[in-house]
């Protein structure tokens, strides 16, 4: 069995090397009868951080100290770090990113914020700034989302679609080499070759892994709704959702988004009438691991509106 409270001290000592320490509360989500997690760091205009899979909220962390000015609430998602354990079905999965970002905030009790997301994440953001354009301010996409219109699988997930190969994989120890092998497919070779992202970071997301449901319900999910016997990715983000975006978005997407590069970049901003792109060079799939001072500067000059 998974030990959180271990998992939750590799927690601590990533948020220490990196200078925060987080505030912490819980929100029930109707949608998914859950409660999730939120770390909550900061002072200012309220900022809603979703992040992808398999992965929790911390995978924020090199990008939190250089965010001023802002107050950054980081959720678990459903399934996820220190989330209930919850794997969501495709049958359900565009009906709960509709309602995902006004259940949060809702949770939290603010009227509206930014939101800033990463792949899956970024797939709830959009959804939901379709379905309920009130509570979304601006917003900011991490790289490729989920289902963007013409996106790629990496090799590390065209794997799990076979069953015995899932469950292998979400229950090996996790390694070092298996963790660099998949950033390596998602585009961040050149940093991993320079150095760039920190040991604090590696170990706490082995640890994510060691000791939270984490990969297992994510892996779950993400074979199902990547498997077109059960959920047509097409269906996700089609063009009536993405035209229906009416919150100025800004997309920080690295050239090699292993997920998909300019082309499918330029195809999604094409179908969303308040967007902006900004191609990264030698950035992957999470560009705040590449240069989170620079990813923050984007970040916050565009929450700001001074972009």
């Amino acid at each position: 069995m998974p030990h959180k409270s271990n998992y939750r001290t590799s927690e601590e000592v990533l948020w220490r090397s990196f200078g925060c320490s987080p505030r912490e509360r819980r929100v029930h989500l109707p949608s998914t009868q859950t409660n999730v997690r939120i770390q909550d760091f900061g002072e200012g205009d309220p900022v809603l951080f979703i992040h992808g899979a398999p992965n929790s909220g911390s995978t924020w962390a090199p990008l939190i100290p250089h965010l001023d000015g802002f107050r950054c609430f980081l959720v678990d998602r459903p399934g996820t770090g220190l989330s209930d354990d919850r794997v969501l079905r495709p049958d359900e999965l565009c009906d709960v990113a509709d309602r995902f970002v006004a259940e949060v905030l809702d949770g939290l009790e603010l009227p509206r914020a930014h939101v800033v997301a990463s792949s899956l994440g970024g797939f709830l953001a959009l959804r939901s700034a379709a379905a309920t354009p009130d509570r979304v301010d601006r917003m900011v996409q991490m790289a490729c989302p989920a289902f963007a219109p013409g996106m790629r699988t990496p090799d590390f997930l065209r794997a799990i679609q076979i069953r015995p190969l899932r469950w292998l994989i979400s229950r090996l120890p996790p390694s070092r080499k298996a963790n660099n092998d998949i950033m390596r497919q998602i585009g961040h070779g050149a940093s991993l070759d320079a150095g760039r992202i920190p040991d604090s970071f590696f170990e706490w997301y082995a640890d994510l892994h060691r000791y939270t449901n984490t990969m297992r319900n994510d892996f779950d999910m993400t074979a199902a709704g990547l498997n077109p016997k059960s959920f047509d990715p097409t269906t996700g983000l089609p063009p009536s959702v993405l035209g229906a975006v009416a919150a100025k978005t800004l997309f920080l997407w690295g050239e090699d988004d292993g997920f998909g590069g300019r082309d499918v970049a330029e195809t999604t901003i094409a179908r969303m009438p308040s967007a902006t792109l900004k191609m990264l060079p030698d950035f992957g799939h999470l560009p705040w691991l590449d240069d989170p001072p620079a990813i923050a500067a984007n970040t916050v000059a565009f929450l700001s509106g001074e972009l």
